[in-house]
């Protein structure tokens, strides 16, 4: 979150000095309102410029504006307030296409129906408040033209809303430690645009998930998946072997499969298998990863000998990787029992 404010900020800092709109002023003095007037926006009153000047960029909000003078990016961020439900007046920015609510941790209550109204949201971010509820299937329909979606660190509950699959620019979902039951629905990201260094990232850990994750993911053009922590069941392999993948989580779930003839990618820097019920051996295809320790498949039912890493020996694995699994064994393990090569016939009978 501090790029996103540090991005935010230097671009207001640039722009040209706007005259107030005097709708939109009034708007940002309701939400002033609306949050419990919190002493950190004390500096906005009626007929502040707030489209120019640094008094107006601070460490807890940053007001960026269109060329017509309307909010286009706001964040709020770190505010100590008496609690208060979401500010339903940011309804009514009708120009805003980057919203960060950040560090708010008094805000409770849903989000409200109104924020499909805000068509023109690229960013949408609300992170570690005490928002709660459902999301509907109706709440993001009208954001077609969405690319970052992050409700992460709230008390959100209910399903994920199939809906979000309709967004035809959504490549970075982050509905990470909430209260999500349910399944996963199929494709809910899937652009190949570039933004903010990412491909396409999806993260839904630590909420209450069940269910398979669906095949169509397979033929996403994932960079990061990260669903550890959930009630997720069934066979991922399929995700192992995608190309340009870079980090793949899926601890701490009931996933059951044969990881023995798995190819894993050679793209991938990161992958956590550990607390599964994963079955078989560590497949030949881990030796030739560039992963060092950012590998983990402990807790586990893996049997057989450890793939040695050849190609890279300067980098060998750690024990903590594959601890708590069934009869692993070889370096950095101890070694395999060998009984020796079997007697050629059977011993003379004795007299």
């Amino acid at each position: 979150m501090n790029i996103i404010f540090c991005l935010l900020l230097l671009s207001s800092c640039t722009s040209s000095v706007l005259s107030a709109d005097v709708n939109d002023g009034l708007v940002l003095l309701k939400i002033k309102e609306q949050l419990g007037n919190p002493q950190e926006l004390s500096n906005w009153v009626e007929g502040f410029q707030f489209c120019g000047g640094s008094a107006f960029s601070t460490n807890n909000f940053v007001i960026q504006c269109t060329s017509t003078g309307h909010v286009k990016n706001l964040i709020i961020e770190d505010i100590m307030a008496p609690s208060a439900p979401f500010p339903e007046a940011i309804c009514d920015l009708a120009e805003l296409e980057e919203l960060n609510l950040v560090l708010l941790y008094n805000l409770y209550g849903p989000i409200p129906s109104c924020i499909s109204q805000l068509s023109n949201l690229n960013f949408f971010s609300i992170y570690s408040t005490g928002l709660s509820g459902s999301l509907p299937e109706s709440l993001f329909l009208n954001h077609q033209k969405l690319t970052d979606l992050i409700l992460s660190s709230n008390a959100i509950s209910g399903s994920i809303p199939a809906s979000l699959s309709t967004i035809p620019n959504l490549h970075y979902l982050d509905l990470s430690n909430n209260s999500l039951t349910g399944t996963i629905p199929p494709a809910l990201v899937h652009s190949q645009d570039l933004v903010h260094g990412q491909l396409v990232s999806l993260k839904l850990s630590d909420n209450r998930l069940t269910g398979e994750i669906p095949k169509c993911y397979q033929w996403l053009p994932l960079s990061t998946i990260d669903i550890h922590n959930n009630q997720l069941t069934g066979d991922p392999s399929f995700l192992l072997s995608k190309e340009n993948i870079y980090v793949i989580n899926l601890s701490h779930n009931d996933f059951e499969f044969d990881l023995s003839n798995v190819e894993i990618s050679k793209t991938l820097r990161g992958l956590n298998l550990g607390f599964n019920k994963i079955y078989g051996k560590v497949p030949q295809s881990i030796a030739s990863t560039r992963f060092y320790n950012n590998l983990d498949l402990r807790n586990n039912n893996l049997c057989g000998e450890i793939p040695q890493r050849e190609a890279y020996p300067w980098q060998p694995f750690e024990v903590s990787i594959f601890a708590n699994n069934k009869c692993l064994c070889g370096s950095p393990l101890p070694p395999c029992y060998n009984p020796g090569p079997a007697p050629s016939s059977p011993p003379p009978a004795a007299d």
